[in-house]
Order: C-alpha cells, then sequence, then structure tokens
C-alpha cells in the first residue's frame, strides 16, 4: 500500500484479517463495479446475489437455515440471543472477543452473570465445567475460535464437555472462518450448532452471516433491513465465496506467511532477539519477551514500512507474492538490525505469553494449571 506521502507499505494488518484476497482485487472490483450500475437489482429488495450468496455460504458451512447481516458484532449478538429464546434459557456463557458490544462484557465477579446474562469463562476449561454444573440455565456455549494459543484437544473437550451436558454449541468464527480452509476452521474439532462469519466472506465489504438449524434461528425469521441487500456488497460476496470454496487463496495465504514466518524466526534468532513467534501462516502473533521491548519492535517495524497490527494477529493476504515476499523479508531483516541493543535480553516468560495471548483472546492460553493460578492469572491480566 502507498499512502498520501508516497511512502510504500507491505500490508500484515489486512483490515483486521478481512482482505483475504488482496487490496483491490480485479474480479471483486469489477463485479462491485457491475453491481453498481444496477444490472444486479436495487439496493432496497430482492436481487440474484441474494439466493446466490445463501447458497453459497450453506454449501461451505451448512446450516437448516442462513442468514445475512452487515457486521459480524451483529451477527453473533442475533445468534446468541435467538438460541436464547429458542431454547428458553437464561444464561450465555462465552470465552473471546465477540465485537464492540457491551453485551458480552464481563461481570466483573468471576462466574458471575452479567446484566445481559453472559457469563464468561476465559477460555478456562475447569471454569468451563463449573458452568455446565447446572445445565438447565445454559442456552449456549459460545466460542471464538483461537488456533495460536489453543490446541485442537481443547476444542473437542469443550464439544465433549457441551453434549454430555445437553447445550448448544455456538462458533463465532466472525475472524477465522473460511481463512484456514473452505468451511467452518471448527466444522471438524467444535462440531458448531450454529455459527457465524464474516471476515473471509466479501473481502472486506460489510456483510456477515449466521447458519444453523431451524429451529434455533427461527426468532430471526422476521429480521430483515433494507440494508441487509445492497448488490455491490454482495457482488463482492459472490466473488470471495467463489474463490475461497476452492481452498486456493487460503492455501497461498498458508504459503505465504508460512515462507515468512521461516524467515522471521531466523532473522530473530540471528539477532539474539527474545521475540517468539505463535501460530502458523494464516494467523500468527508476536511475542516479545518484554513490553518495552515490543514497543520498539512495532516502533522499528513502522520505519520500515511493515504493517503490522500492533500486538495482535497478523494476517497477509493472498496476494503476497515473491517480490513482496522477498521486501518483506528484507525489512524485516533491517526491523532486528535496529533492536540491537535487546539483543540477549529475554528470555521470553510465561507472563509475556499469557499477556500477548489475552491481547488476542480476551482469555487465557491453553496450559496446565489449577483454580488458583487461574484466579491468579485472571486477576493480573484484568487489571492490567
Amino acid at each position: 500500500m502507498t499512502d498520501d506521502s508516497g511512502f510504500c507499505w507491505i500490508d500484515f494488518d489486512n483490515a483486521r484479517g478481512s482482505t483475504l484476497l488482496g487490496h483491490v482485487d480485479p474480479g471483486i472490483t469489477e463485479a462491485v463495479a457491475r453491481a453498481a450500475t444496477g444490472v444486479a437489482g436495487s439496493a432496497t429488495g430482492w436481487s440474484p446475489y441474494v439466493d446466490t450468496v445463501l447458497e453459497r455460504l450453506h454449501a461451505l458451512c451448512g446450516g437448516e437455515a442462513v442468514g445475512l447481516f452487515r457486521s459480524g458484532t451483529a451477527a453473533l449478538r442475533a445468534a446468541a440471543l435467538a438460541v436464547r429464546e429458542a431454547t428458553g434459557r437464561p444464561l450465555l456463557l462465552s470465552c473471546g472477543y465477540h465485537g464492540y458490544d457491551p453485551m458480552w462484557y464481563p461481570s466483573g465477579t468471576l462466574l458471575e452473570p452479567n446484566a445481559d446474562g453472559v457469563v464468561d469463562f476465559y477460555f478456562d476449561l475447569g471454569l468451563l465445567e463449573e458452568l455446565l454444573g447446572t445445565p438447565e440455565r445454559v442456552a449456549s456455549v459460545v466460542v471464538s475460535p483461537d488456533h495460536m494459543h489453543l490446541s485442537p484437544d481443547w476444542y473437542r473437550e469443550v464439544r465433549r464437555l457441551c453434549t454430555r451436558a445437553g447445550v448448544v454449541v455456538v462458533a463465532d468464527e466472525v475472524k477465522v472462518g473460511l481463512r484456514y480452509g473452505p468451511t467452518l476452521s471448527t466444522a471438524e474439532l467444535l462440531a458448531p450448532d450454529v455459527w457465524a462469519v464474516a471476515k473471509g466472506m466479501a473481502n472486506g465489504h460489510a456483510v456477515s452471516a449466521v447458519g444453523g438449524p431451524r429451529a434455533l434461528l427461527r426468532p430471526l425469521k422476521e429480521v430483515s433491513f433494507t440494508s441487509f441487500f445492497e448488490p455491490t456488497i454482495l457482488a463482492a460476496a459472490d466473488v470471495t465465496l467463489r474463490r475461497v470454496a476452492t481452498g486456493e487463496p487460503q492455501q497461498a495465504v498458508r504459503e505465504a506467511g508460512e515462507r515468512f514466518l521461516r524467515h522471521a524466526r531466523k532473522a530473530l534468532a540471528d539477532a539474539s532477539l527474545p521475540v517468539e513467534i505463535v501460530g502458523d501462516g494464516t494467523f500468527f502473533q508476536f511475542v516479545p519477551a518484554s513490553e518495552e521491548l515490543e514497543e520498539d519492535f512495532y516502533r522499528a517495524a513502522d520505519a520500515e514500512g511493515l504493517l503490522f497490527y500492533e500486538g495482535d494477529n497478523q494476517a497477509v493476504s493472498a496476494a503476497f507474492d515473491d517480490a513482496v515476499l522477498t521486501d518483506a523479508e528484507q525489512r524485516f531483516t533491517r526491523v532486528c538490525d535496529r533492536l540491537s541493543r535487546h539483543a540477549g535480553s529475554g528470555p521470553v516468560s510465561e507472563a509475556a505469553r499469557y499477556r500477548v495471548a489475552w491481547n488476542v483472546m480476551d482469555g487465557l492460553r491453553e496450559a496446565e494449571r489449577d483454580r488458583e493460578a487461574t484466579e491468579g492469572w485472571l486477576a493480573r491480566l484484568l487489571d492490567d
């Protein structure tokens, strides 16, 4: 990307991971421009794109009923409240970030519901098991998947606990859905009853979706706004979903990311910098040993024109070709050179790993700990 001053950046933020295919993708640009002429219908009612997009989502993610919304936040709120109404149970057990929505804010007291009936268990399986001790009060368990700090076994255990308790699982795949492959990232691991996706379905355009059984989503039947039918946005979704269904963009992202990570890890090691990297080429995160090093790291990256999502997950796009990757690798080496004063200043501690995971998860990384340790980490991280 080139800014107003003419300075060229390499974008690892990509609109918080929304721009899977790359900025100004030619196929999407052409489809959006065509839709803007009105040939695909008006912006206030049905168009052929509506059926096409819904059919593509159904084929990729499943669900008897599939509905469209304008943001991931709205889609997830709608899904959770629909399940609550359908089950007649009051509580929503939550972990992860679900958007700019006060509904999901923790109560401030461990295992106590907030005013909206939401209880945060912070990705801790022990806390979840406690809360599922009264399953008759739990409408659903709402999980925002993270594949950098949680193993596949973590999701399998959530599914086991929820199945045993007879509780609905809602996967908030707004961020990760369709980015890891042409389906939900937890389709087999978590086998969610209800899902929500957004960032991977329209390359940054404002649309999201919810899917699941009709019995659970029936309360959404009458939810409709004219903005749902905007043809330019649906055109972007149509092109993006057709592409992601092949799995090719996701493979390109994974391979480009893995190549960059191989170089980055070597450059950090050669410079004796205490910075770990978690995740894989699809999504990854830097784990500096100290907050001082973290601040200097992102300042150096800015100076070299590497646009990182500070403190959070990094996401390459399918537009990262050989030339871009070579440039990025050279810039990252120079970033490491700028950080020479931090050489040998490690190691990366458990506190640093928990802190960085908290930044992206709003919860606790997977690790061995008892209830006392869980409460200690939560007190420390919530206070920060």
